[in-house]
């Protein structure tokens, strides 16, 4: 997929930025912490370069602030669970992916709302 390898390095940073804060709420004043402020310094560095850089054009720098504004655990927490599926339910739900990648209209209707 086109710009994947993109969305997927920024999301593991965000991941990464995330255990670090984490580290530091749960350890403030520590050298841990201490450490790891300058980590997040430099990642959020990596967005801000990122974001200003000539060579990214509007589409990606759009694309980008719309995935620093999301839940960056969402992904592994819908993997987890699509990996708990029957096979043939994770080949509806990719084929269901796929429609919607490819721009397609996808309907989910509730059965039980139309009994």
């Amino acid at each position: 997929m086109k710009g994947a390898n993109i969305i997927s390095a920024i999301q593991h940073l965000r991941m990464a930025e995330e255990y670090y804060e984490d580290f530091r709420r749960q350890y403030p004043g520590s050298k841990g912490s201490a450490l790891f402020k300058t980590y997040i310094d430099k990642i959020k560095w990596i967005y801000r370069d990122f974001l200003t850089n000539p060579n990214v054009d509007d589409d990606i720098r759009s694309g980008l602030k719309k995935e620093l504004e999301s839940d960056v655990f969402a992904i592994p927490a819908i993997t987890e669970k699509i990996s708990l599926l029957m096979p043939e339910q994770r080949e509806i739900i990719e084929s269901t992916i796929d429609a919607m990648l490819d721009g397609e209209e996808v309907k989910i209707i509730d059965i039980n709302e139309t009994k």
